[in-house]
C-alpha cells in the first residue's frame, strides 16, 4: 500500500519546472553610448532573460549611482558619471545657489562691518572727549601749581621782608620795658 500512495514524478514536468525557474531569472544590463546624440542611447536599462557570456559594446553590468540624474558611462574613468549635457545645468544650478548664499553672507558681513565702524567711530569720539577733558584738567592743575608756586614765593618774600625789616622808633611801651631792665 505504501507503494500505491507514492507519487512518481512525470519526466516532462521536471524539465518544465526547471525551464520556468530559468525563465523567472531576469538579468539587468545597462547600455550607454556617451557619444550618441539620442538621449535614449546615452543611457537605458536592458532586461534580459539570457545571461551574456561576453558583454556587447556599450553594455555594462554595473548599476549607476542613484544620485546621478542622467548617468552616462565614461571610458576615461571606467565608470558612471553625470551626463555633461544634463550635468552642466545641474552644476550651474548648484553654482548659482552657492553664489546666492555668498551674496547673502556678504550682505550680512557688510552690515556687521558697518555696525563695527559705527561703534568704532563712537568709541573714537568718546576717546577724543576724554583726552580733551584730561588735557583741560592737566592745564588746570598746571595753573594751580603755578598759583601755588607764586603764593609760596610771595610768602617767602613776605617772610624775608619781615626778617630784614628794621624797627622804626620804639614805642613808649617798648622803651619803658627796656629802661626798667
Amino acid at each position: 500500500m505504501a507503494d500505491e500512495t507514492q507519487n512518481a514524478p512525470v519526466a516532462g514536468a521536471q524539465d518544465q519546472n526547471a525551464t520556468q525557474e530559468n525563465e523567472k531569472k531576469l538579468y539587468v544590463y545597462y547600455f550607454s553610448d556617451p557619444d550618441a546624440k539620442d538621449p535614449l542611447l546615452r543611457f537605458h536599462i536592458i532586461y534580459s532573460d539570457v545571461e551574456f557570456a561576453e558583454l556587447p559594446w556599450h553594455v555594462h553590468t554595473e548599476k549607476p549611482d542613484e544620485n546621478l540624474k542622467s548617468p552616462v558611462w565614461s571610458n576615461d574613468v571606467n565608470g558612471w558619471v553625470e551626463d555633461s549635457k544634463d550635468g552642466q545645468a545641474e552644476i550651474l544650478a548648484q553654482a548659482q545657489a552657492k553664489i546666492e548664499a555668498l551674496d547673502k553672507s556678504k550682505a550680512e558681513l557688510d552690515q556687521t562691518v558697518k555696525t563695527l565702524q559705527t561703534q568704532q567711530e563712537a568709541g573714537t569720539a568718546q576717546d577724543l572727549a576724554l583726552t580733551k577733558s584730561i588735557k583741560e584738567l592737566s592745564e588746570g592743575q598746571a595753573n594751580q601749581n603755578k598759583l601755588l608756586a607764586s603764593m609760596q614765593n610771595l610768602m617767602l618774600t613776605i617772610a624775608g621782608s619781615q626778617k630784614t625789616a628794621e624797627p622804626t622808633a620804639p614805642t613808649q611801651a617798648t622803651t619803658a620795658t627796656a629802661t626798667s631792665k
